[in-house]
């Protein structure tokens, strides 16, 4: 017998049976149906329907019920649809009749919204907190790495000199608004739809407020309607992942890149690297090209909820039901690559002799051109200039450092002898000292600023 068959006269087909049943997935959600219900139960007390006593014996079963599925001592049986009915069968098993007046003035509807806004914000702040611990590694790497110069790239091109602290710090402020992202999600979440009913409100006059103040939500929300049909909470923590993992994959582009034979700039670990069945040599950044791969799976699950969600009338429709496997996937997926990005970060190796190698004379043009504007040239005109000292390097083969003091005023008068101090990676990475620059002084106040952020 299911709990709602009874204005039915046939049977479900068995393959019906299978289409509509989640208890394969929304069992996840077991521990916030739990806990939704011993509220519930408590908030009937309150108006009669429960006693103290039965209250107790409610509440007592449900905990039980939790441990025994924690411990596997749980059979779900054919008749289980969903997590929420396979709770109230085995409470109903466990206490006898009573067990069936716990769905007094509930539905399903409020139910699982409830359970699911319960698991958005505790796994939503979960993730902030590996968030958070990958701050503190790149942080860590911002501090270890101190006065190593590298090549910054636009076009993938090298383009001006800079710290490798300062991009490593450079994630890191990606990642504070990132978790701005999802502290906003957990607000969208943190308010209450228990008491809605199926889209009217409950007949019954609970106290939401105290339901509310019981399952830690910071509000109840203002419409019976809204509070049913709503999923925005949902689309958002899943749009959060997905920025996220785009931000993600980005750096991890950068370090397969910089880990190639043709940069050889880091060395990844042995414990975060893979080899080839054919060819021995190989070591493969496969920690980070999986990382990079499963950003297609975060925008993948925000853009099917998206699509699901756009149909869907008010209040609840079956379709959403879809729901919770692309929440699923995403909060398991992004909290695995945080860890796994984090370790590798943590254990690459930087080869700075190679880098050091790898510097191009022509990263210092820039500052060639700066020196003319200081000098009193419009910055166009020494865009120009410095275009043509390249240019004449090019085509004669001549190291940009080996030009003379004679050799530079031949392409403008403007150049002295101070101008050969040009000539030195520190000396251009010092000139970019402005707020926010690759600057040393700079660099070690974004080390001040972020750790005042992390407290």
């Amino acid at each position: 017998m299911k709990m709602w068959d009874g204005r039915f006269t046939k049977k479900s087909d068995s393959l019906m049976e299978q289409f509509h049943n989640s208890l394969p997935f929304d069992q996840t959600l077991i521990d916030e149906d739990i806990a939704g219900s011993i509220a519930w139960a408590g908030a009937l007390v309150k108006i009669g329907v429960f006693t103290k006593e039965e209250f107790e014996r409610v509440k007592d079963a449900l905990v039980e019920i939790g441990e025994d599925y924690h411990d596997g001592k749980i059979a779900f049986t054919s008749s289980d649809e969903d997590i929420h009915m396979a709770v109230e069968r085995l409470l109903v098993e466990r206490i006898g009749e009573t067990g069936f007046r716990l769905h007094t003035g509930r539905s399903r509807n409020d139910q699982v919204t409830t359970d699911l806004r319960l698991y958005v914000k505790k796994q939503t702040t979960a993730i902030i907190e590996l968030i958070t611990v990958l701050q503190r590694t790149l942080l860590d790497r911002a501090k270890s790495d101190t006065g190593i110069i590298m090549p910054g790239y636009t076009h993938l091109q090298q383009a001006q000199p800079i710290l490798l602290p300062h991009y490593w710090l450079s994630f890191f402020f990606l990642l504070e608004r990132e978790k701005g992202r999802m502290a906003h999600a957990v607000q969208t979440a943190d308010i209450m739809p228990l008491g809605s009913g199926a889209i009217a409100g409950s007949g019954f006059a609970v106290d939401r407020e105290y339901l509310a103040r019981t399952l830690g939500f910071a509000s109840v929300s203002s419409n019976s309607i809204d509070g049913v049909a709503s999923r925005d909470y949902v689309l958002e923590l899943l749009s959060a992942c997905a920025s996220l993992g785009i931000s993600i994959s980005r750096y991890a582009e950068d370090l397969i890149i910089y880990s190639s034979y043709e940069f050889g700039f880091v060395e990844l670990d042995d414990a975060w690297s893979t080899g080839s069945s054919m060819m021995p040599q190989k070591k493969n950044p496969d920690s980070l090209e999986l990382i990079r791969g499963k950003c297609g799976r975060f925008i993948g699950n925000y853009t099917s909820m998206a699509t699901t969600l756009k149909g869907v009338g008010l209040t609840y429709y079956k379709d959403l039901q879809e729901d919770k496997e692309p929440l699923f996937d995403s909060i398991d997926n992004m909290k695995l690559v945080l860890d796994v990005f984090g370790r590798v970060v943590a254990t690459l190796t930087v080869k700075k002799s190679r880098i050091d190698k790898d510097l191009h004379p022509f990263l210092l043009a820039t500052d060639f051109a700066d020196y003319l504007v200081r000098k009193g040239l419009p910055f166009r005109q020494a865009h120009h200039v410095i275009g043509k000292m390249v240019g004449h390097c090019l085509q004669n083969n001549v190291p940009f450092t080996s030009l003379t003091v004679a050799d530079l005023k031949r392409f403008s008068e403007l150049f002295d002898e101070p101008a050969l101090k040009l000539f030195s990676w520190q000396g251009a990475v010092d000139g970019r000292g402005v707020r926010g620059g690759t600057g040393s002084g700079s660099v070690a106040a974004q080390i001040a600023e972020a750790e005042k952020l992390l407290g």
